[in-house]
C-alpha cells in the first residue's frame, strides 16, 4: 500500500498518540537478548528499511550518513514526488546527495534544506543565512526533511524557468539534469554531469521504474 504525504502525516501522528496512551512493557532478558542477534545480524541499510517502513516524517540520526544511508532513508519521498508531481525520483535524490552532502551539510543539518533553496519566488516561511554566492544568502528553513523535498517537487512545478522539463520523457534523467543546468538551478558549471554520475553510480534511476509502475497503477 502506498500511502500519501496527508496520509502519512496522519499515521505518524496516530503513532505518536498510541504510544503516549500505551504502556511500557520490559522484554524478559531472553526475549531481548534474542532481537539483540536478530538485528545485529541487519545490515543498516535494511534497518533503516525497517525503521521508516509506513511512517511519515523521518527522522534520521544526529550523525553523519553514508551514501547508501542517505538514498535508504529518503527514497521513499522522491518516489513519492515523482508519482504526485512527475518529477524524476533519480533526479530528486541526486540533487538532494549533491546539495546536501548526503544529508550531512549544515545547511541540511540546521534548516532540513536538502536542495539548496532560497527565499525567492515569494518565500514567506522561515529562513536562514548561510554564505553561497553572497556571504548573506537566504534560504529556505523547513520543519522537516519531508518538507524540504515536497517544497523541491513544487519549486520545479510551478517556476516557469523549468517549464521545459515536463516536457521531456520522466525517465530521461540525463535530459532532466542538462535542463535544470540550463534553466540556472545551479551555478557549478558540471553540475549536470555530477548528477548523472550520482544517478548512474547508485543505480537512482531503479527508483524511477517504480515510481513509473505507481504511476501506471493509478491510470489503469
Amino acid at each position: 500500500m502506498h500511502l500519501t504525504y496527508e496520509e502519512r502525516h496522519a499515521m505518524q501522528d496516530r503513532r505518536i498518540a498510541d504510544m503516549a496512551k500505551a504502556k511500557v512493557l520490559t522484554p524478559s532478558p531472553e526475549t531481548e537478548s534474542t532481537t539483540s542477534v536478530q538485528n545485529d545480524s541487519k545490515t543498516v541499510v535494511e534497518k533503516i528499511e525497517e525503521s521508516t517502513s509506513g511512517q511519515g516524517v523521518i527522522s534520521p540520526p544526529d550523525r553523519k550518513l553514508s551514501r547508501a544511508e542517505y538514498i535508504q532513508y529518503f527514497k521513499d519521498y522522491a518516489i513519492e514526488n515523482m508519482v504526485k508531481h512527475k518529477v524524476p525520483a533519480s533526479i530528486t535524490l541526486a540533487q538532494g546527495i549533491f546539495e546536501s552532502g548526503d544529508g550531512n551539510s549544515k545547511l541540511a543539518k540546521t534548516a532540513n534544506n536538502h536542495f539548496g533553496i532560497k527565499t525567492y519566488g515569494g518565500w514567506t516561511g522561515p529562513y536562514v543565512i548561510h554564505s553561497d554566492d553572497r556571504p548573506d544568502d537566504r534560504f529556505r528553513k523547513y520543519d522537516s526533511v519531508l518538507d524540504s523535498y515536497m517544497d523541491h517537487a513544487l519549486f520545479l512545478k510551478n517556476n516557469r524557468r523549468y517549464a521545459a522539463l515536463f516536457e521531456l520523457k520522466i525517465t530521461d534523467y540525463k535530459g532532466w539534469a542538462i535542463g535544470l543546468k540550463k534553466a540556472g538551478y545551479a551555478t557549478n558549471r558540471e553540475y549536470h554531469r555530477r548528477i548523472i554520475k550520482l544517478i548512474e553510480e547508485n543505480n537512482l534511476m531503479q527508483y524511477d521504474k517504480i515510481g513509473m509502475k505507481r504511476i501506471r497503477a493509478l491510470e489503469n
